[in-house]
């Protein structure tokens, strides 16, 4: 299943449904400052602050909903103009995330659609961990993009932790005692793991079919606010606990 096509076939139903498509909502998505998107965390190692991925912001009516994207483009147009976007591109699959994600905050579908920001990174990745080891245990366990807070609070939790990224500069760093592996190994990490926890941005680079496909029925989780709309479409499970 190609689960962004999808989605964005529900979400236009919805749209339709709710008479959205024949008012003349601006959707406008703009790129945030590092401070804006994620405030002053006590690490500076997030993807935001370093440059390597941005946050783009949609808004409708004053609602607000954001995805992460590492090709970040302006917008302004119809709900209509935003479902006839290319997405054979990260930054339109980027725009269409967030604007369905703001969409569904306005019909009060999906909540925590704002990155936390400040200490709440830190706080989120504590809950996170102490969430999934109450659930599951001290099991294999791997972290599918790298989030500092939250890979050194799994490598206090959990005994074997293995972690991917796509950022070349993360590639072979050893971080708290974990050595993160390239994206090209997704597929061993994922089979040599009982549990995987990935992040939502998967969706906008075009990785979640892969991931869940190999996942299979092991458990797995999503983290961030990228995921929101479509975790909530797909019930998958999806960890952001100090999220706006």
């Amino acid at each position: 299943m190609d689960y962004l096509l999808e989605l964005r076939e529900r979400w236009w139903s919805k749209v339709v449904e709710n008479r959205l498509e024949s008012r003349e909502i601006i959707v406008k998505a703009r790129v945030l400052a590092p401070e804006e998107a994620i405030g002053a965390p006590v690490r500076k190692e997030y993807p935001l602050l370093k440059g390597k991925e941005v946050m783009i912001q949609a808004e409708i009516d004053g609602v607000v909903g954001q995805a992460f994207t590492d090709e970040p483009t302006n917008f302004q147009g119809t709900l209509k103009d935003l479902y006839c976007l290319d997405m054979t591109r990260n930054s339109g699959r980027a725009l269409l995330v967030a604007g369905i994600n703001t969409t569904y905050r306005l019909l009060g579908l999906v909540d925590g659609t704002r990155h936390c920001k400040d200490d709440g990174p830190e706080l989120c990745a504590t809950k996170i961990s102490e969430a999934l080891y109450n659930l599951h245990g001290d099991v294999k366990t791997c972290l599918i993009g790298f989030q500092p807070a939250i890979l050194h609070s799994l490598s206090r939790k959990f005994s074997n932790v293995r972690a991917t990224d796509m950022n070349d500069e993360n590639i072979g760093r050893n971080y708290h005692g974990i050595t993160i592996e390239s994206y090209l190994k997704n597929q061993e990490v994922i089979e040599w793991s009982d549990l995987i926890l990935a992040t939502g941005s998967t969706v906008v680079n075009n990785t979640i079919q892969d991931i869940l496909r190999w996942a299979g029925n092991k458990s797995t989780y999503f983290y961030g606010v990228t995921i929101a709309a479509l975790a909530y479409e797909f019930n998958l499970k999806r960890l952001c606990f100090n999220s706006l």
